[in-house]
């Protein structure tokens, strides 16, 4: 399948009065059109940054230090801001984690829509109004008219994410990035948001990159995944590579040892041992060494190796094959 859109190699630095934080070491992955791509890992994994560097979204104090972010063939981080506002929130969009302070407080949802469809395309304002009934219900909000004069805080939080939601698809993007898109709702309002973008990729042969920490929902929805860990890809394939017994990163291994299992009878979760490092101090060789059972001298002092099976990716010494 052809690439839609290609990191290589991706570094990426804060910069504080402490000096330089590498947020990102090297990541890679690619995916094609209509791709439900999974990105997974703990918090301060480097999920987020590594997503909004796709479209340089990162703070003032953050840097893009290496590396190549090709969308198709052509690299992001070499256009111009006007180059790069055709792409951002057209052919590429993103829905953030807080709907909340994503949405501008003083605007009602109908204005801020209306603004941004103007924005990508030659409509005018009745057309443009128009849009947002059309998007709205798209989404599944029963009542677009209402929600179109609402402001954000006047919506629930399930109805702030299907906003959010409409206001991406509103330039029909190649790929969507959904940044923790269920979190902090309710489990029924989680399956309704994760059924509805898979009916939006389906319906559109949309890409859509999801950033999670919550391994049942990759399950359900992807078919391509990267595990993250301190800023580095240490498992990237198939969902079916992921979650299939076999060979996998002792990290990947613990995430879903740390899931509660019904049918156990325990009294006691189990949890990875250790804590994610502090970015300003990062471990050198492999950087879950410290909390990894099958640690070595080599894994502390060396590059992991890099393990490949039909495009199954584990970067681990374990996977090292003499001789």
């Amino acid at each position: 399948m052809e690439k839609l859109l290609e990191v290589k190699d991706l570094k990426v630095s804060f910069f504080t009065d402490l000096g330089e934080t590498q947020a990102v070491k090297g990541a890679g992955f690619a995916i094609g059109e209509g791709d439900f791509f999974g990105i997974v890992g703990e918090s301060g994994s480097g999920k987020s940054v590594t997503t909004k560097s796709i479209l340089r979204l990162g703070p003032s104090n953050c840097k893009i230090m290496g590396g190549e972010i090709l969308f198709r063939g052509e690299d992001i981080l070499k256009k111009n801001e006007a180059e790069l506002r055709e792409i951002r929130g057209g052919e590429i969009a993103m829905i953030f984690q807080d709907s909340l302070s994503a949405l501008n407080p003083v605007y009602t949802v109908g204005n801020k829509m209306v603004e941004l469809i103007r924005r990508h395309t030659n409509m005018n304002k009745k057309e443009a109004k128009a849009r947002v009934l059309e998007l709205l219900t798209a989404v599944g909000i029963t009542d677009p008219e209402k929600a179109m004069n609402s402001y954000p805080h006047e919506l629930s939080g399930g109805m702030r994410q299907r906003v959010m939601i409409a206001m991406a698809m509103s330039s029909d993007p190649k790929i969507l990035i959904a940044d923790e898109p269920t979190t902090a709702l309710d489990v029924t309002i989680q399956a309704q948001i994760l059924h509805l973008l898979l009916e939006l990729q389906k319906k559109n042969n949309m890409s859509i990159i999801l950033i999670t920490h919550d391994l049942g929902v990759v399950a359900e929805t992807c078919d391509k995944v990267a595990v993250m860990y301190a800023g580095e890809i240490v498992e990237y394939g198939t969902a079916r590579d992921i979650f299939d017994p076999g060979d996998h990163h002792p990290y990947t291994v613990g995430l879903f040892n740390a899931i509660p299992n019904l049918d156990e009878k325990t009294d006691r979760l189990h949890p990875i041992d250790g804590l994610m490092p502090d970015p300003t101090n990062l471990p050198t060789g492999c950087k879950f060494s410290p909390r990894c059972p099958y640690c070595t001298e080599e894994c502390v002092n060396g590059t992991p190796y890099t393990y490949e099976e039909d495009g199954h990716r584990i970067f681990c010494n374990r996977f090292r094959k003499e001789g």
